[in-house]
């Protein structure tokens, strides 16, 4: 490492990372596990010492989201120390905790009463720090302890991140780069600049950081990249600026650092907040994605054949449960948090995918009272058809006076050639037998096909 690269490193005091990753869990975590969120201490021994138990964040923000996020039967968290550390991951993330944060009851059996198993039913949240590489290389290294493709670097990031889980969680398939929540303070002198050239001219050496670690990446910005990093900005104090987005959230000093522990030292509270509610705001924007991406891939699924109502109407009922619950979930006065929620669900498109699920279940209703109603009509056409020669008919034969069983055929075939004259010369009634007749076809179609489908799954 050159002179001027390790004063610099010398100069960052805090590298704080949360990774977040969707995840399957068969059950409850056991031990050494516990229930209820990662306590953290903020002024320790103080008379204003702040702990952040669940009572104390449902008190600090909203008891709404008790049973969301904090509850015995939604989380649990594991520290790790001493003997229990383990090893730096691939990318060399250190880690020092874990907490998995599970969907609801009701959320869990929504998912599950879908014609599929899910993706994923929560998220596991890994508390860490980045390795103490040069300024100039962190982003970099941030981007390798985010991703885990398993395609890269032969899965071994993933291979870490499974391995760290406790046993019946496991990564949702689908993903491929956990969301991160970065903290990044410097000692005297402040952060060092990243980027030089006339182009950058007018960028802080903070807003460098946070357009470097929001992206995780080493090359420098776009013309129009300060103007987007402005849009994503979070309300927070002169000492530190943050942003956030699809990548996550990140968090960096404006003033010197004197390091933790230090007296009133306002990092310390900075750190304390990523780890609990910011990092709680980006696990709820992250849940709901999952039920929305569930509820999209079910809609597909039951759309590519005809709708049935009760299946519509659950769909939609589990869909209010979640507009009522995860969706309008918010942090109370804890502005922050509520932006953080807010611009990732933005950039992740999340309100224009509850729009599009609200107007796709409105089009299967009316799809299925659609063919309710042509069912109906065809029943009565049917009736009609049928029931009015047959009921003349039967009046004719009565009132003759041999009444016999030969005339009672003669009466039959007289109904049936006026039941067929009905149907060929009245297209709308032909077009309800054909249409009620075509629409049990396509349905004992579908049923035998199921049932051979799995058949053969359980020769397999």
């Amino acid at each position: 490492m050159s002179a001027p690269d390790a004063a610099a490193l010398a100069g960052l005091v805090r590298r704080d990372v949360v990774l977040i990753v969707a995840v399957l869990m068969d059950g409850p975590p056991g031990e050494p596990f516990q229930p209820g969120p990662l306590q953290r201490r903020w002024r320790t021994g103080g008379p204003k010492e702040v702990v952040s138990n669940a009572r104390r964040r449902a008190a600090y923000t909203s008891t709404r989201l008790d049973p969301l996020l904090w509850a015995e039967g939604v989380r649990w968290h594991r520290e790790l120390d001493g003997a229990a550390l383990l090893p730096p991951s691939p990318a060399r993330f250190e880690l020092s905790a874990i907490e998995l944060v599970r969907l609801d009851e009701a959320a869990r059996a929504a998912l599950w009463d879908m014609g599929a198993p899910p993706d994923a039913d929560g998220v596991a949240v890994l508390h860490g720090s980045l390795p103490p590489d040069p300024p100039a290389r962190l982003p970099r290294t941030l981007e390798e302890c985010a991703d885990v493709d398993p395609h890269h670097g032969e899965g071994d990031q993933r291979t870490w991140v499974s391995r760290v889980l406790p046993p019946g969680c496991r990564i949702a398939a689908s993903e491929r780069e956990a969301v991160h929540g970065t903290l990044v303070t410097a000692g005297d002198g402040g952060l060092p600049t990243r980027f030089d050239g006339d182009e950058h001219d007018g960028w802080e050496p903070a807003d460098q950081w946070l357009w470097a670690m929001q992206h995780a990446t080493c090359y420098p910005p776009l013309a129009d990249a300060l103007e987007q990093l402005q849009g994503r900005r979070l309300p927070l104090s002169g000492k530190v600026r943050g942003v956030a987005g699809l990548r996550g959230l990140t968090l960096v000093a404006t003033h010197p650092d004197p390091g933790p522990g230090a007296s009133d030292n306002y990092y310390d509270g900075t750190s304390y907040q990523l780890a609990t509610l910011h990092t709680d705001a980006l696990a709820l924007a992250r849940l709901q994605q999952i039920v929305l991406d569930a509820f999209g891939d079910e809609v597909a699924r039951i759309g590519a054949h005809e709708p049935r109502r009760r299946k519509v109407a659950q769909l939609e009922r589990d869909l209010l449960v979640f507009r009522r619950s995860y969706w309008s979930a918010g942090f109370g006065r804890q502005r922050p948090a509520d932006a953080v929620t807010r611009l990732w669900c933005q950039d992740a498109g999340l309100p224009e995918a509850v729009q599009g699920l609200v107007d796709d279940l409105a089009e299967l209703s009316r799809q299925v009272q659609a063919a309710e109603t042509e069912t109906t009509n065809a029943i009565l056409g049917l009736l009609a058809a049928v029931g009015l020669p047959l009921t003349v008919g039967l009046a004719v034969w009565q009132g003759l006076p041999e009444a016999g069983a030969a005339s009672l055929a003669r009466m039959l075939v007289v109904t049936a050639v006026a039941t067929a004259v009905l149907v060929t010369f009245f297209p709308g009634l032909r077009r309800l037998f054909v249409d009620l007749f075509r629409r049990g076809g396509r349905r004992g179609g579908r049923r035998n096909g199921r049932r051979n489908g799995r058949r053969r799954n359980g020769d397999r």
